[in-house]
């Protein structure tokens, strides 16, 4: 009997048997019936003697294998196994059968493939990574034949990269403007990264060194364009964060871009001061002094010959770098030569000329007196102004920065405004930053988070990036940052919706010049917004054009509050959440495919059969980045790209863990190359809510109430901590003020989900729980949170969950039990809850009761039908059948 087993067991030993299997689930292929393809074709590798040569086999003998289709039946089958593969008994049992002439027939497979994806499927199946030494030759005949796409992916895969040069591999697909194919070779390897950028660098400074004719170059004006060519060096320097220092032409190009914009703001748009003009060239020349002969040119070409006497002396030009036009110009006024050599000195004399209120009557003026303007430049100012701060309900903000001219440096952050209703805070982080400590730093990111401030800015986004440069404790309070109202946003909302709040229309202005216009009937006065905001002492104008630029916020803030109320317009802060549909504007063509390529490939089986929210996984690239928050509060697995992440990033995912891939637009025709059709889909609806509802429609996915925040909508984890509110209360008063108050000693307590250190707020993963997110309301009203136990983002009872259900999810939730309910004299509720992320529904009548004991529970996710409450007489809800008793045991059926 037991040999009978065996042979029944390894039946399928020889390649006749082999081809007959393929001939049972090619029949299977072209009937359409993928799970029967699937069912037969892991039964034959479960029977078979070797199920890597079973699987080459019917690869080879698929019809359509090298014409390129990601979703054929030879990428299936690669499919098929790996999926044997990853049970361990499978692996272990057939470790011995995957020899060295099997893999190298999937190499020679893998490298006559047009198609990528299918090329990464059979080097991972068979493990090419374990012979690379033996391809590695191979490889390289590959190259010398200019299969470049092939070679940048196999390297990659196999992780050779170091054997192969920058100016073999990358240059020449560079020079064919096909860069994009190297990008996870480059991704993976620093050192071709800087190799590449040096030589596109030296392409900037001299493209004579490079003979073109000897690779196919696709566009040789591209290549000769300096400016595009620093486009690309800028872009490969933010994305492999590489200081632009090491690309001398790039700065150097930049820079001479940066003055000539100087001379065109200064000699044609007058548009920037004396003064600022001066020292910002001054600042250009002191990291570039090869650029002095350059800036006497653009003084003859804007014919200010007299403005170029003082650099003579100032720079110290020697005879053969000054022009001979500026020579006859220095001998004709040989007085401005002694001028102005030192540019403190010229710095105070034009300071002294300053004369800010010269056309105060043309533009929008402080409202506070200047007196009231404090600049912040020491630590105990800090700390005196930031306990004003704190105390402020309102809160206006505006950061200066030096302009860069798009060298690659980032903007620093100079100046940091803040002003109140009745003071205006200038922080000088040029003297601040070198002194400040942390724990000053949190208390100025303290401002940002707290909910109580209302926070006013234009554009606040931007000054938020900049600002979180500084320091970790800033960038923690600027990404927590509640209650803000960006006016860059509201404004184009009440233009269209409310245009009559404003008393002035106006066409000729922009920014918030045009938002003061439309407010008050005069705009800012804008000459200082191009400036030298880093130079030390900062000017008079500088200074008062800083605290208009913070001030007029709450001047806007009063304004439209005062308008709404005569006008009758309710929620105007509340505007900016509406949906605003943009007018249709004429765009150009863009290119079409058939519908049954975007989600309807002919092999699709998608949403023919029912899938649980909670065994749903997906990836959202980054076209469909904010999807993947609307998914998680559905309790699907959603992971979502970063920004700047490669879509092809998403094929990696479906590799590893075969989630199905959520994009738009061009990235679905990519990514359709490597994955099959069935795994991606391209979302079609632009509105967030109705994206959500195309996807659960077309994958047929059942969402339950108890799917409803199963999972964190910030980092998508599934598991949390209950934690009651003393242990809150207790964090928050530690951490109130950056220094702990009432405990001093480590002291971990165990909550259901998991421990906690009460002096640090640190979970035993070390996640840092979001106490300072509570508003002190809050942990006065609520009696149990949920922690997630990944990010430490708290969640509380609330009207959200309700309204979710009740709302933006009422046509999607299958589950219609969300009645409050109870059974009349008996003590049973099931009732709704309002603790977002749990996977029960609680009473919440029982909750708010004080000293509420649960003795029957599972840990942290109740899956059992129900629990119990016990609670004393003066803590018992009201109850039809049960007014007047003791005491009693309150069940609690869960959904």
């Amino acid at each position: 009997m037991s040999d009978t087993r065996d042979r029944q067991e390894f039946r399928q030993t020889t390649v006749e048997d082999y081809a007959g299997c393929f001939v049972r689930i090619q029949c299977l292929w072209k009937e359409n019936k993928k799970t029967r393809f699937s069912e037969e074709l892991q039964k034959n590798l479960a029977t078979s003697a070797n199920p890597y040569k079973l699987s080459m086999v019917c690869v080879k003998l698929c019809p359509e294998l090298y014409k390129c289709k990601s979703n054929a039946m030879a990428a299936n089958i690669l499919v098929e196994l790996q999926c044997f593969l990853k049970q361990t008994k499978n692996k272990e049992k057939f470790e011995s059968c995957l020899s060295e002439g099997l893999q190298r027939d999937a190499f020679q497979v893998a490298v006559r493939q047009k198609n990528t994806g299918l090329l990464r499927l059979l080097v991972k199946a068979y493990q090419l990574i374990n012979i690379r030494d033996c391809l590695l030759p191979h490889i390289w005949d590959l190259q010398k034949a200019g299969r470049f796409k092939e070679v940048c992916t196999l390297a990659t895969l196999l992780d050779i990269q170091s054997q192969f040069s920058t100016a073999e591999l990358i240059v020449p697909l560079f020079l064919q403007d096909r860069l994009s194919l190297a990008d996870e070779f480059l991704g993976k390897s620093p050192t071709h990264q800087k190799e590449i950028l040096l030589f596109i660098d030296d392409l900037i400074g001299n493209k004579d060194n490079v003979d073109f004719k000897k690779f196919k170059v696709k566009d040789l004006q591209k290549l000769k364009s300096r400016k595009l060519l620093c486009n690309i060096v800028a872009r490969l320097l933010k994305r492999y964060n590489f200081d632009s220092s090491i690309c001398p032409h790039f700065q150097k190009h930049r820079a001479t871009g940066g003055l000539r914009y100087l001379f065109y703001k200064y000699y044609v748009e007058n548009s920037i001061q004396k003064f600022t003009f001066d020292s910002l060239v001054a600042d250009v020349l002191e990291e570039h002094p090869d650029l002095k002969t350059i800036v006497m040119d653009l003084f003859v070409e804007y014919c200010d010959l007299q403005a170029a006497v003082p650099y003579v002396a100032r720079l110290q030009l020697t005879s053969q770098e000054i022009p001979q036009q500026i020579k006859n110009a220095v001998l004709q006024y040989p007085h401005l030569s002694e001028e102005n050599k030192n540019i403190d000195q010229y710095r105070k004399h034009t300071e002294e000329e300053e004369l800010w209120d010269d056309e105060a009557g043309h533009f929008y003026s402080l409202s506070i007196p200047s007196e009231k303007v404090v600049i912040i430049d020491t630590v105990d100012s800090v700390e005196r102004c930031t306990k004003e701060l704190l105390s402020s309900p309102l809160l206006g903000i505006d950061t200066e920065w030096k302009p860069t001219f798009g060298t690659g440096a980032g903007e620093q952050a100079a100046l940091l405004q803040l002003a109140t209703t009745n003071q205006v805070f200038l922080l000088d982080l040029i003297s601040l930053q070198p002194v400040l400590k942390d724990c000053h730093w949190h208390l100025i990111g303290q401002m940002f988070s707290d909910p109580q401030i209302t926070k006013l800015g234009y554009g606040i986004k931007g000054d938020f990036k900049v600002l979180g440069h500084l320091h970790a404790e800033l960038k923690k309070g600027i990404s927590n940052a509640k209650n803000v109202i960006d006016f860059d946003q509201t404004k184009s909302i009440l233009v269209k919706e409310c245009p009559n709040i404003f008393s002035h229309s106006d066409v000729l202005h922009k920014g918030l010049s045009d938002l003061i216009y439309r407010c008050f009937g005069l705009p800012l006065d804008k000459k200082e917004q191009f400036s030298n905001w880093a130079a030390r002492p900062l000017t008079k104008s500088q200074l008062m054009y800083a605290a208009l630029d913070v001030r007029c916020l709450l001047d806007v803030y009063a304004y439209l509050n005062q308008q709404a109320q005569d006008l009758n317009i309710p929620n105007w802060k509340d505007i900016k959440h509406k949906v605003v549909v943009k007018p249709k504007t004429k765009t150009k063509p863009t290119k079409s495919f058939p519908v049954s390529e975007a989600n309807t490939p002919q092999n699709d089986t998608r949403g023919k059969n029912p899938v649980n929210a909670a065994d749903f996984q997906v990836i959202c690239d980054t076209m469909v980045q904010g999807l993947a928050k609307q998914l998680r509060s559905c309790g699907i697995d959603a992971k979502a790209l970063d920004n700047g992440e490669s879509c092809d990033r998403c094929i990696e995912y479906f590799e590893k863990e075969k989630r199905v891939v959520l994009t738009r637009g061009g990235s679905y025709r990519r990514l359709l190359k490597y994955i099959p059709a069935e795994y991606v889909y391209n979302v079609q609806s632009e509105v967030g809510r109705e994206q959500l509802a195309e996807v659960i429609k077309a994958f047929n996915i059942k969402v339950t109430v108890s799917n409803v925040f199963a999972r964190c909508v910030k980092c998508n984890s599934d598991e949390y901590m209950f934690l009651p509110t003393s242990v809150l209360v207790s964090l928050h008063a530690n951490t109130s003020d950056g220094i702990p108050e009432r405990i001093t000693v480590d002291e971990w307590v165990e909550y259901p989900g998991g421990k906690i250190n009460l002096r640090t707020g640190l979970t035993s993963s070390g996640v840092s729980i979001q106490v300072g997110c509570i508003p002190n309301s809050v942990l006065q009203r609520i009696k149990v949170f949920c922690v997630c136990s990944q990010c430490g983002k708290c969640y509380w009872e609330g009207t959200h969950h309700n309204r979710i259900i009740t709302d933006k999810l009422k046509d999607i939730i299958e589950d219609d039990r969300l009645a409050d309910s109870g059974d009349t004299g008996t003590g049973k509720y099931l009732v709704n809850s309002d603790v977002a992320p749990l996977g029960y529904q609680v009473g919440v009548e029982v909750l708010e009761g004080a000293g509420t004991q649960v003795v029957d529970t599972t840990g942290a996710r109740c899956e059992s039908s129900s629990f119990t409450f016990h609670l004393p007489r003066n803590e018992l809800p009201s109850t039809p059948g049960n007014p007047d008793s003791d005491a009693a045991e309150f069940h609690i059926n869960t959904l």
